[in-house]
């Protein structure tokens, strides 16, 4: 039995997508073999920061949390003022600069790291969630026990920053969510990694009740569903523009936009087919999965997608942004959905999704079996399992 060190900026039970989700899962499944402690911040909102959990260690389930204290809030607007000034810098950007804006980013804990450099001697593996945030960045210099970093990479601004070479050294071990993470690592580090993981995480079989049964009979009107942060970042500005002009072109009422989860930073569509039910709860987003026809993904920046492996358990097809290659190799690997890279190819695939209802069936149950074949609890149990073995052994 291991000792396990997790570091993770926020660490929030029963996360319903993205890193938090995974490190959720990771914890837990790790935890039923080994002693499992999450090295964490106080904070709950990731735009934010704000400390709103209690400081200290606390016992959950089988593993022991201790959060840190966040010392500073996110301004987010300060934070794109320091990443476009370290930007232009080019090669030229000052470790000054490019240290303040990680502390911007967040979470800046500094107890934190404290506790890693001084504790870590007590533990057998770390394992590091996330590449961008400042427990991670300064975490990782410090360390001199096995380690391994499960980055989530995107091909995002902040990557191209030199400071990030802490987090991206080709002799460090990895666990990629998908291969074109590995991919986005290799092009944009110029560096092959020398030994990695593939892993992602799980997705669970959604409980439908007797009237939930997954069917695919003629839909008479057409729900279309994203799921997520409703934020620029997430391209939702994009769609909702490619929305609206897919409409003024064909004229259809009989297709609408439900958009599932809480807006930051931006206005939403007052459109009246575009609906915004926020946060909702597991039980009602598999009733909205299940009374949907497809659902869309607008983002650029994914480095895995738990909302397109939900709907593809419910035999659903799915339309994404084919800017982010992670969820275009998960579409050309499952057969269970198409792409689009621009406003026209959005139109054009929509519209044969729309018409061809046989075929979008047939994209959803292929999507079924892809999830089934390699993000099924058991499978990323026993991958986990044997990464950690591996690194101990």
């Amino acid at each position: 039995m291991a000792k396990i060190l997790f570091i993770t900026p926020r660490f929030l039970q029963n996360a319903s997508g993205g890193a938090e989700k995974l490190a959720f899962d990771y914890v837990n499944i790790l935890s039923q073999s080994h002693t499992v402690t999450v090295c964490t911040t106080a904070a709950k909102n990731y735009v934010t920061w704000k400390n709103e959990f209690k400081t200290g260690i606390t016992e959950e389930n089988q593993y022991k949390v201790i959060r840190f204290s966040v010392e500073k809030t996110r301004n987010i607007h300060r934070m794109n003022q320091i990443l476009d000034r370290c930007l232009k810098a080019g090669d030229t950007v000052s470790m000054k600069d490019q240290m303040s804006f990680i502390k911007e980013q967040g979470p800046y804990s500094p107890d934190l790291i404290e506790y890693v450099k001084n504790h870590q001697s007590q533990y057998d593996l770390v394992i590091l969630i996330g590449y961008l945030y400042y427990p991670i960045v300064l975490s990782v210099p410090l360390l001199k026990i096995p380690f391994v970093i499960v980055p989530t990479f995107h091909d995002e601004p902040p990557f191209r920053l030199p400071i990030y070479k802490q987090t991206y050294q080709n002799h460090y071990l990895y666990s990629f969510n998908a291969p074109e993470e590995l991919q986005v690592y290799e092009t944009y580090t110029r560096q092959k990694v020398k030994n990695y993981f593939l892993i992602g995480t799980y997705v669970d079989e959604p409980l439908l009740t007797e009237k939930q049964t997954i069917s695919h009979h003629s839909i008479e009107n057409f729900q279309l569903l994203t799921i997520g942060r409703i934020e620029p970042a997430k391209g939702y500005p994009e769609l909702f523009q490619d929305y609206h002009d897919w409409k003024q072109l064909n004229h259809r009422y009989d297709v609408s936009l439900k958009c599932l989860g809480s807006v930051f930073s931006m206005d939403v569509s007052k459109e009246k087919d575009i609906l915004f039910p926020g946060f909702v709860s597991e039980e009602n987003k598999t009733i909205e999965i299940q009374k949907s026809y497809l659902l869309l993904n607008p983002s650029a920046y994914e480095s895995f997608s738990i909302s397109i492996m939900e709907s593809w358990l419910q035999e659903k097809p799915v339309l994404v942004n084919g800017k982010s290659s992670v969820m275009r190799g998960h579409c050309l690997r499952s057969q269970g959905g198409l792409y689009y890279s621009d406003k026209v190819s959005f139109q054009r695939m929509l519209d044969y999704l729309l018409d061809h209802q046989s075929i979008a069936n047939q994209l959803g149950k292929n999507g079924r079996k892809y999830v089934l074949a390699n993000f099924t609890k058991p499978v990323i149990k026993t991958k986990l399992n044997q990464m950690v073995n591996m690194l101990l052994g």
